[in-house]
């Protein structure tokens, strides 16, 4: 009788040791919570994802908010958060952070550590997400990668085939691409040009120009900002790159391409439109371009005569500076996701990024987007997927600057190049640009874009 009482006893004991320990290494995501999210993709890309993570936290609701245009996205969760409202995890751009990282709460875990993010992400995500905390100088994670885009270049097969055939395709150099563009120029005999090699050159009608600039100074090697993040200083170093990019708009270069006669600059689709209309050769562009050239076609094809055909498009790797693959490098854009410091439930909403961005949920998330893995685990994958493994193959050099607030650099920039082809000599409108962004620093982040925490007496 006695024996029994004791292993009774000692039953009791172990179950509730067991309990007990169940109780308190239960996550706080396992618990209720609801959380709001907002997006730039279509529902159909998150539902999944949500279901299955409300499968294993029943207690759990996410209501998911797209939005389609990333700048009225980034004004309205500016106004939401400094309401102290707003959701609580949403898509932050790689080049948001300096500009928002106090309207963010980092990752706290003992298990994905920076070292973890690194293991797992390619080198790019970890130099725009892992920033150090204005409030005690340490670096922490801010926010998980949901894919990595980078630029690349379209072009016409056909017309390299006809007009290039000894080689068939762009260079893959800029040296050797800017030889090329006699021989695929078509100008009439009042000089008005008709069909050019490449869209660059000018700002009012390339939709990505300032991102192409930025990519040449990046493949150069140029420094945007002085070592404390206070004052651009891209002007000097980037000349070049910005005289390079504006050659291909002079009528006096013999790698004249591009001009306001191509395309108008009121045209919604602006470079796209003119490849598409067989009017230019070759454009750079996101791999977010592909899925939508059908539909681009048609369009184009309502406004234009004829139209090139989709199965002459193909797409390869940016062309490079450098000769030495080593020091290749490419512009990379891409979103993550990041919890708001207004969350009233910020480790389940980590939980929730966790999840999403996790091997099993990212190669969904491709399925959906076709966007470029920025997970380590999923590249070689993705390397036999056709146009896909144009963009995988170059997130290994992949590389980004802070931009403290992209529209009006962007802005700056595009100014700069319209400015150079009024009658502005190029020094005179770079350096303007420079002048403006560094004005911009002074009143919107004058301790620099990662300033130090304050200094306890």
């Amino acid at each position: 009788m006695y024996k029994k009482i004791l292993l009774g006893v000692a039953i009791v004991v172990v179950v509730s040791f067991i309990a007990i320990r169940c109780a308190r290494t239960r996550t706080p995501s396992s618990g209720p919570a609801a959380l709001t999210f907002y997006g730039l993709a279509d529902s159909d890309v998150f539902d999944p994802i949500i279901t299955r993570y409300k499968s294993n936290h029943p207690g759990v609701t996410i209501k998911y908010k797209k939005f389609n245009d990333p700048v009225e996205f980034e004004n309205l969760l500016v106004n939401e958060v400094a309401e102290g409202q707003g959701p609580d995890i949403f898509y932050l751009h790689n080049t948001w952070l300096p500009r928002h990282i106090k309207k963010l709460v980092p990752l706290k875990s003992d298990t994905f550590t920076q070292q973890k993010f690194s293991e797992t992400y390619v080198n790019v995500t970890a130099d725009d997400f892992i920033q150090p905390d204005p409030a005690d100088g340490n670096r922490k994670i801010y926010a998980l990668p949901l894919y990595v885009d980078t630029l690349a270049l379209y072009y016409n097969k056909s017309i390299y085939e006809k007009k290039l055939p000894e080689k068939g395709k762009p260079a893959n150099n800029w040296d050797a691409l800017k030889e090329d563009a006699s021989k695929l120029r078509k100008q009439t005999q009042d000089g008005v040009l008709e069909e050019g090699e490449i869209a660059l050159g000018r700002a009012d009608n390339i939709r990505l120009a300032a991102d192409i600039i930025y990519n040449f100074f990046l493949q150069s090697g140029v420094d945007f900002y002085n070592k404390d993040f206070k004052n651009a200083q891209f002007a000097g170093p980037g000349q070049e790159s910005f005289d390079y990019f504006l050659s291909f708009s002079d009528k006096k270069n013999k790698n004249y391409s591009w001009s306001a006669d191509i395309v108008p600059s009121s045209s919604p689709l602006k470079e796209v439109e003119a490849f598409l209309a067989g009017k230019v050769s070759a454009i750079l562009a996101y791999s977010d371009l592909y899925p939508a050239l059908e539909t681009h076609l048609k369009n184009v094809k309502s406004r234009n005569p004829s139209v090139i055909s989709l199965s002459d498009i193909a797409v390869m790797p940016v062309p490079q500076i450098a000769t030495n693959e080593a020091d290749y490098k490419v512009l990379a854009d891409y979103y993550g996701l990041a919890v708001s410091r207004n969350s009233k439930n910020a480790q389940a909403a980590w939980d929730f990024v966790q999840f999403a961005t996790s091997q099993a949920e990212s190669k969904a998330f491709h399925q959906k987007t076709k966007l470029p893995a920025a997970r380590r685990d999923l590249i070689e994958e993705q390397k036999k997927e056709p146009i896909t493994d144009v963009f995988v193959s170059q997130v290994g050099y992949a590389g980004s600057y802070r931009l403290f607030s992209d529209v009006k650099f962007r802005k700056f920039m595009n100014e700069a190049v319209q400015n150079a082809l009024s009658g502005q000599t190029s020094s005179q409108a770079l350096g303007a640009a420079q002048v403006k962004i560094s004005d911009l620093l002074k009143l919107e982040a004058p301790a620099g874009l990662y300033p130090m925490p304050p200094i306890k007496k």
